[in-house]
């Protein structure tokens, strides 16, 4: 039997509130051209989202409904101690800003349905808790005034309005059954007016919660042309169309991964994109078990490669139930606006790469004339290559240390930048170049050396993902490789040239300690594989090279390799430093 719900008020209240509302639809901005609509996206790079509501108080996920199958009624206990008295708008507003980022998106409604504003469509809001105020109204009230924009997260997933379907598979036996879809949207529509209407100028509007559903069944056309009428120039993001190819929408979201080239439309051209990412591994929402953080250092160079690919970088915080940012989030988001008060010029405004590859451990962003090289490995012998840059070199400099001597020379296509011994930030120090003009690269490849063979370190591939990517590139004593590579949809991938055809065999060197010997990978390149597993080297920080039996057959020209590993649990595949491809026979 279903559960009672506390309902929300019937649809002639919502067309009887529409009828009183026109005077406040008007439209006070001049719709902007698609270019101009979306700059301050395209030049602001980083984001603060923030995943806040009743789910707090259970603090252990913001799906804790559905994944510990709690009946609305017992949930909407959770939902009436919500009350988040330590709530501070201006102290969330201070610490993104002093993050370093240029806006800030929270959940105006999560998938549980609760209204983290005061809602006069709905009475699961915050009408029914403790707290007298209106979070989002001073929260929009407070990122006015420090000049961050405010977007809004609205789920089209309602597990408790009553028209809303299907229902949870656990609480209904006929979970589709019943409801009104068209109905709903009608509400959904409503809320939005609210929002639109009466939060400030919102800066974009973040569906989600859109897979149950087709784009004609949500109404997503109208429901996009309903929100441009109100407010031409909020943003919309693709989840309102499925996130499939060539959308309406102002820009794509991939979640918890940084696509591998970001993120492109179906003729291969650039589109704006955001990736959406926690701090935490477990949950968008506050969990009080969660023990496992990102690392600062991971946090910076995630952002710097977000924004070296074209992309915005959303990063996520789940406050407390009574309004507090846990100190995790707050150390590591202020060491972030530390490193961002020195960088910050390489962030801001910057555009993509100019280079698909590097020899170097690190990213390249551009604004204008000016390259800048984001450093992760500092290099040893001071030498530092850019590959393939037909440009004059008017100067270079250390962002964090601008008095150090910095020079730069021409050694055929490529420039050698001359650094000083010490890096002057151990997690990302920034080469600034300034040109004789914008970039004018010729493509660097990965080619044969020496005797034929073609080197593929870890700092020149990119990882393939999805949702949930955890393998990524680090540097330690003096290598650099992929780790944390404990996920079988996390997939290194190179890029190289062949002057001709062959067969080549496969050397890898990594680091694996006993829990990882065992794990079976493959090489793949085009129709050619070689299985192979992982041997224990003596330990996860001892390098060590094998040859694996078997050759592949590789093709003239341009082509990919990539290794995919069968992933045992948790437990992370190897520390893989390279891969070498010898002529075999040679």
């Amino acid at each position: 039997m279903e559960s009672t719900m506390i309902t929300c008020r019937v649809l002639p209240a919502i067309l009887a509130l529409a009828s009183w509302l026109p005077a406040q639809i008007r439209i006070v901005q001049p719709p902007l051209e698609p270019a101009e609509r979306t700059r301050w996206f395209r030049e602001s790079k980083f984001g603060i989202f923030v995943h806040w509501g009743p789910y707090a108080v259970i603090g252990r996920h913001e799906w804790a409904r559905n994944r510990f199958q709690i009946p609305q009624d017992q949930y909407d206990v959770y939902a009436r101690q919500f009350n988040p008295v330590h709530f501070n708008a201006q102290s969330w507003v201070d610490l993104a800003a002093g993050a370093g980022a240029r806006y800030m998106v929270i959940t105006s409604k999560h998938h549980d349905g609760f209204s983290i504003y005061r809602s006069k469509v709905s009475n699961y809001d915050m009408e029914i808790t403790p707290y007298a105020g209106d979070p989002l109204k001073d929260l929009s009230a407070a990122a006015e005034r420090a000049g961050l924009r405010l977007g809004i997260y609205h789920s089209i997933m309602d597990w408790h309005h009553p028209d809303y379907r299907p229902r949870r598979s656990w609480e209904s036996k006929t979970p589709n059954e019943g409801g009104n879809l068209d109905r709903y949207i009608d509400f959904m529509k409503e809320q939005l007016r609210e929002l639109l209407t009466g939060y400030g100028n919102v800066a974009v509007v973040w569906f989600d919660g859109e897979w149950e559903h087709t784009t004609a069944e949500m109404r997503s056309d109208e429901v996009f042309d309903f929100i441009r009428s109100l407010s031409p120039n909020t943003l919309i993001n693709d989840r309102l169309y499925k996130r499939e190819p060539g959308n309406r929408a102002d820009f794509g979201t991939p979640e918890q991964f940084v696509p591998a080239t970001g993120v492109l439309d179906p003729s291969g051209k650039p589109v704006l994109w955001e990736a959406c990412v926690t701090i935490n591994n477990d949950s968008w929402g506050y969990n009080k078990y969660e023990t496992e953080f990102k690392t600062t250092r991971d946090l910076i160079r995630m952002l710097v490669e977000v924004v070296s690919k074209g992309g915005n970088l959303l990063l996520n915080v789940g406050p407390m139930p009574d309004g507090r940012i846990q100190d995790e989030f707050v150390t590591r988001l202020r060491a972030m606006g530390e490193w961002m008060r020195v960088n910050g010029e390489a962030i801001y405004e910057t555009t993509a790469s100019p280079f698909a590859r590097l020899p170097f451990f690190g990213r390249v962003t551009t604004k204008g004339n000016k390259l800048y090289l984001h450093v992760f490995d500092w290099p040893a012998n001071g030498l530092l290559r850019v590959p393939g840059l037909k440009n004059l070199i008017h100067s270079a400099r250390l962002l964090a240390d601008p008095d150090a001597r910095v020079n730069a020379s021409r050694d055929g296509d490529d420039i050698v930048i001359h650094l000083p011994a010490q890096a002057p930030d151990a997690v990302a120090s920034v080469v600034e170049l300034v040109l004789d003009g914008v970039p004018d690269p010729v493509q660097w490849s990965l080619r044969p050396g020496e005797k034929g063979a073609v080197e593929l370190d870890a700092a020149s591939c990119e990882i393939e993902s999805k949702l949930g990517q955890r393998a990524k590139k680090e540097n330690a004593l003096g290598h650099v490789f992929l780790t944390r590579w404990s996920r079988s949809d996390d997939v290194p991938v190179w890029e190289f040239s062949l002057p001709k055809a062959g067969l080549y065999q496969v050397d890898l060197s990594y680091a694996a300690g006993r829990n990882s010997a065992g794990t079976e990978f493959a090489v793949e390149s085009g129709a050619s594989t070689i299985p192979g597993k992982v041997e224990d080297t003596g330990g996860d920080w001892v390098f060590r090279s094998f040859t694996l039996p078997g050759t592949l057959a590789l093709s003239q020209g341009t082509q990919s390799l990539r290794i995919r590993a069968a992933i045992k649990g948790d437990t992370p595949a190897m520390q893989l430093e390279r891969v070498v491809l010898r002529p075999a026979g040679k």
